[in-house]
């Protein structure tokens, strides 16, 4: 791998996209973008090296996949992702932003559901009065179905969540959800309360397996670790 192209993948927009790049700038790392729109650079004194700007999800899978040596995107992502993928990549460092919680929220009405031993029998419940599983959306469905399989509760349903998933309740297409959560606010709206957090995530830095002896890989490491 000695001079082959070294690709580094970050996020290409938002916020997120903002404080990635601080942490490339504040270590000495700078990038060249031919224009801010730009999902291609180059990084100064590294040759060798491309920079990718890439949606948080595709991350994950250019680090398994071995298409990109170093990443920065979500912990939850990572988790999330196949099997096959994730034992290829390696956890580095968990950067204070990009904070927040998986959780397992049920709605506030449930007031005598404070933890998953409570959730079980409510699943019960709702297989022997509406003779149907209890559903939950989720755009987690491995971390949500190792949570539920961890806890012996089996009377339930994913449902994927493409859009708003803290709204599902309401609009009958679950009856409890199991999303990222940051303050709270948006579960409070919603009429729902966090009953367990499966994961605490924030934005992580990933190398890719494939490249972990690779000395300029290494060097670019230690510095985004910092």
């Amino acid at each position: 791998m000695k001079n082959e192209l070294i690709n580094i993948a970050t996020l290409s927009k938002g916020r997120l996209k903002d404080k990635a790049e601080k942490i490339f700038k504040k270590n000495g790392i700078k990038i060249i973008s031919k224009s801010e729109r730009s999902l291609i650079g180059s990084i100064k004194g590294f040759h060798s090296v491309r920079v990718m700007y890439m949606n948080a999800t595709e991350i994950v899978e250019a680090l398994g996949k071995g298409i990109c040596a170093i990443g920065i995107t979500g912990k939850d992502l990572w988790r999330e992702s196949d099997p096959s993928i994730q034992s290829k990549v390696s956890l580095v460092k968990e950067y204070e932003w990009g904070r927040s919680d998986l959780v397992v929220a049920v709605p506030a009405s449930w007031v005598d559901c404070v933890n998953s031993a409570d959730l079980e029998e409510i699943s019960f419940e709702f297989y022997k009065r509406k003779k149907r599983l209890m559903r939950c959306a989720t755009k987690f469905k491995n971390l949500s179905s190792e949570w539920f399989n961890d806890r012996g509760i089996t009377q339930y349903e994913l449902i994927s969540s493409l859009g708003a998933t803290e709204n599902s309740h309401i609009i009958g297409k679950s009856d409890i959800i199991i999303d990222l959560s940051s303050t709270g606010e948006t579960l409070r709206q919603n009429n729902l309360k966090p009953i367990d957090i499966i994961l605490k995530s924030s934005a992580s830095l990933f190398i890719s397996k494939n490249y972990k002896n690779n000395k300029t890989v290494k060097k670019l490491v230690k510095l985004l670790s910092k």
